[in-house]
């Protein structure tokens, strides 16, 4: 067999941050100071699109393989990183290995203990990351229908059609776009709403507020019983900042496992 690589590198990058000189430069919560890199990510949309795609790994709780995907946060509390998902797909499972959930399912998802998770962003524009690794938790059900009716209306119907990650048994998107206009026809939705104008079509705020909404671009949808909210809750986040000669700034957060929200935080610089 032949060693001849298929694609290769050949530069090398520099990376000019303006670094992290010391750990009294950090706040002294990782969710504070992973706040203020993001802030200074999004203000700069130019050079850093999309600041909130994020690479999450789980890990099959039978075969011990891992995975690795890019998602995008929604939210950063006081208790972790927060996304949306659909259960019922492998990230799901894995996430929540307890759980008994089909995509077809009509019970809502039982709030079990989930299981570990790895985050990391990366802004390339900034010389800047973060990793972040903990135990991932369900958002309450309120939460998510709040969430849920705030994306525009082509990716609600896109939550209940698509059964995430399973295989589409005749190998076409024909087979995908049959499933949504069945749940377009089963909500009210306009035909094509979901393939054709997601773009547009979302909640309108009228100057009433929500009374002046218009109900026929908002449909009252529900939030899939197999889909909804996660947060990852830390209990290990390392800051990396790009410096010269790959002598990268490195500090890592780290303390105890379901400690509380109050509880301090060990900061430690790490060789690059």
């Amino acid at each position: 067999m032949s060693t001849q690589p298929l694609a290769a590198v050949h530069n090398h990058e520099t990376y000019l941050s303006q670094g992290i000189p010391s750990a009294a430069s950090l706040d002294r919560d990782p969710l504070a100071q992973f706040s203020a890199w993001f802030k200074l990510a999004q203000a700069q949309p130019d050079t850093v699109p999309e600041p909130e795609a994020m690479s999450i790994s789980t890990v099959d709780p039978r075969t011990h393989v891992p995975s690795t995907r890019v998602v995008l946060l929604k939210q950063v509390d006081h208790r972790g990183f927060v996304f949306y998902t659909n259960y019922a797909s492998r990230k799901g499972r894995e996430l929540f290995p307890s759980q008994s959930l089909s995509p077809s399912s009509d019970a809502a998802p039982e709030a079990d203990e989930g299981a570990y998770a790895a985050l990391a962003f990366y802004w390339r524009a900034l010389h800047l990351s973060v990793r972040v690794v903990g135990r991932a938790e369900k958002l309450d059900r309120a939460t998510t229908q709040a969430y849920f009716d705030s994306r525009p209306v082509g990716s609600r119907i896109g939550a209940w059609a698509s059964e995430q990650s399973s295989v589409l048994r005749s190998g076409t998107r024909d087979e995908l776009e049959q499933r949504v206009r069945e749940v377009e026809r089963r909500f009210g939705v306009p035909e094509g709403t979901a393939t054709g104008s997601a773009v547009d079509a979302g909640p309108t705020q009228g100057p009433g507020g929500e009374e002046g909404k218009d109900l026929e671009k908002d449909p009252r949808i529900p939030v899939p019983p197999f889909w909804g909210g996660v947060r990852v809750v830390p209990f290990e986040v390392e800051f990396w900042a790009g410096r010269e000669s790959r002598l990268h700034d490195r500090y890592r957060y780290t303390r105890a496992e379901g400690a509380g929200e109050g509880a301090e935080w060990t900061v430690e610089r790490l060789c690059p």
